[in-house]
C-alpha cells in the first residue's frame, strides 16, 4: 500500500510537462506561421514597389522625350524663320542696289510724281470730308424740313377743320339770325313813324345789332328821382305798374323835357334828338316792380332835316 502511494507524484509531473511540452509547440507553431506571414506581406511589398520605381522611370523617360522633341521643334521653328528673314533682307538689299543704280532725274520724277500724288489724295480726302460734312448737313436740314413739313401738315388739317367747323356754325348762325331777323316785325312809333323792326328780347337785339342798322345800348333802368343818362338822352322813369304792363318816363332830349305817359311794352317810342333825319326808337320789353327793361335805337350817322 505504500508503494501505490509514492508512484502518484511523479506521474502528476509527467502529465504537466507533456502539457507544457504542448503548450510551447503550440505558441511555437504559431509563432512560425506569423514570421512566415509577415515575410510573404513584405515580399508583396517589395514587388509593388519595384513596380512603382519602374513606372516612374519609364514616366521620367517620356517626359524626357517630350522636352527634347519640344526643344527641337523650336530649334527647328526659329533656324525656318531666321532663314526666312534672311531671305527678306536679301530681297531688300538687293533692291536698294537696284534703286540706287537708277538715273537722279527718273528719281527726281519719281519722287515728285508720288509727291503730286500724295497731295491729290489729301486734296481728294478733304474734299471728300467737305462732302461728307455738307451730306450730313443736308441730310439733316431735309430731316428737319420733313418734320416741319408733317407739323405744317397736320396745322394745315387742324386749321381746315377748325375752319369747317366755323364755317358750320357761321352758317348755323347766320341762318338763325335770318330766321329771327324773318320774325321781327315793323310798327308804327307814337309820332306816327314807321319804326325800324323792333326786338322783344335779348336774342333779337342781338340779331338786330348783328345786322348793324343802328346802334343798340341795352339798359334796366329803375325807378328814382334823378334821371339816368342813356347815350345822347337821359331817361327818368317816374311809374311802373307791373300788372297793366305799362309804364310812365320823362326824356330829356338836348334842353326839353318830353313825357312818354302810360306807354305799354314792346312799344317804339321815338323822338329826334339834334338834327338827325331818323328818330331815335326806345323799346321797353319787360315792365317790373319799379323797373323797365328794354332798350335805345340810336341812328349810325345823324343827319340833318331839311
Amino acid at each position: 500500500m505504500d508503494e501505490h502511494v509514492g508512484e502518484r507524484p511523479q506521474s502528476r509531473l509527467s502529465l504537466a510537462t507533456v502539457v507544457l511540452f504542448a503548450g510551447f509547440a503550440g505558441l511555437f507553431i504559431a509563432q512560425v506561421f506569423t514570421i512566415r506571414s509577415l515575410r510573404s506581406t513584405e515580399s508583396r511589398l517589395a514587388a509593388v514597389q519595384a513596380d512603382q520605381s519602374k513606372v516612374r522611370e519609364r514616366i521620367d523617360g517620356e517626359v524626357a522625350k517630350l522636352h527634347e522633341a519640344t526643344a527641337q521643334a523650336a530649334a527647328t521653328s526659329d533656324a525656318e524663320r531666321q532663314k526666312a528673314i534672311d531671305e527678306v533682307r536679301d530681297e531688300v538689299e538687293k533692291a536698294r542696289r537696284q534703286a540706287r543704280g537708277v538715273a537722279g532725274k527718273v528719281k527726281e520724277e519719281t519722287l515728285k510724281s508720288v509727291e503730286d500724288l500724295a497731295t491729290r489724295v489729301d486734296v481728294s480726302e478733304s474734299r471728300l470730308k467737305q462732302h461728307q460734312a455738307t451730306d450730313a448737313r443736308v441730310a439733316t436740314e431735309l430731316t428737319t424740313l420733313k418734320q416741319a413739313t408733317k407739323s405744317a401738315e397736320s396745322t394745315i388739317t387742324d386749321v381746315s377743320t377748325e375752319v369747317r367747323q366755323v364755317r358750320t356754325e357761321v352758317a348755323n348762325t347766320q341762318g338763325q339770325l335770318e330766321r329771327t331777323i324773318a320774325d321781327l316785325k315793323r310798327t308804327t312809333g307814337d309820332m306816327g313813324v314807321l319804326s325800324g323792326l323792333i326786338a322783344t328780347n335779348s336774342r333779337e337785339i342781338d340779331a338786330l345789332k348783328q345786322l348793324g342798322d343802328r346802334n343798340y345800348t341795352e339798359f334796366t333802368l329803375y325807378k328814382g328821382k334823378e334821371p339816368v343818362k342813356l347815350a345822347d338822352v337821359s331817361i327818368l322813369l317816374k311809374k311802373a305798374d307791373v300788372k297793366a304792363n305799362r309804364y310812365t318816363l320823362e326824356l330829356q332830349v338836348n334842353d326839353r323835357k318830353i313825357e312818354k305817359k302810360d306807354r305799354s311794352a314792346n312799344e317804339p317810342l321815338q323822338f329826334y334828338v339834334g338834327g338827325s333825319r331818323q328818330p331815335h326808337e326806345l323799346v321797353v320789353n319787360q315792365v317790373g316792380k319799379d323797373l323797365i327793361v328794354g332798350y335805345l335805337a340810336t341812328p349810325k350817322e345823324p343827319a340833318s332835316r331839311p
